[in-house]
């Protein structure tokens, strides 16, 4: 390889790194954004598994006493007895905190699926959504979320 190839390599990569749309690099972020970053991840982990693994009640303790959507939250318990084996993949496009780090606004890529009990069809969607996380006694909790509802099939 030639030095002049070398030197463009070099120079690539060194553009790649400090060029200010570098997502994938953390440049600039406290250490304390990135933990409350992976604790937003924990708390949306765990309502996924929660509604997965059809717990009602871990998933309730993830939302927030003042959440301000409709009545989706409260359908879960309706999804898990008219559908079954539910699924749930997703994607993290972007966190974004306040600045206090008291709000966690999250947006998201997910496919969803579940069997319908009375008609035994399998059946998957893709989409994206955003959704507000607030800090309560040190633990992410879901405070909205938009439409299309992660937590309620459409």
């Amino acid at each position: 390889m030639s030095i002049t190839k070398c030197i463009g390599i070099i120079f690539m990569v060194l553009f790649l790194c400090f060029s200010t749309g570098c997502a994938g690099f953390n440049i600039g972020q406290s250490s304390q954004t990135m933990q409350r970053h992976a604790m937003v991840r924990d708390s949306l982990n765990k309502l996924m598994n929660a509604y997965e693994f059809r717990n009602a009640r871990e998933f309730a303790s993830l939302v927030s006493e003042r959440y301000t959507g409709d009545s989706t939250v409260t359908s879960v318990g309706r999804e898990f007895s008219v559908h079954h084996d539910l699924t749930i993949r997703y994607l993290v496009n972007n966190i974004t905190l306040d600045s206090s780090g008291g709000k966690a606004f999250v947006a998201l890529n997910f496919t969803r699926g579940w069997t319908d009990i009375k008609t035994g069809k399998r059946m998957n969607e893709t989409r994206q959504t955003s959704m507000v996380f607030i800090l309560e006694n040190g633990i992410y909790k879901l405070f909205t979320q938009n439409r299309p509802f992660l937590f309620e099939l459409n």
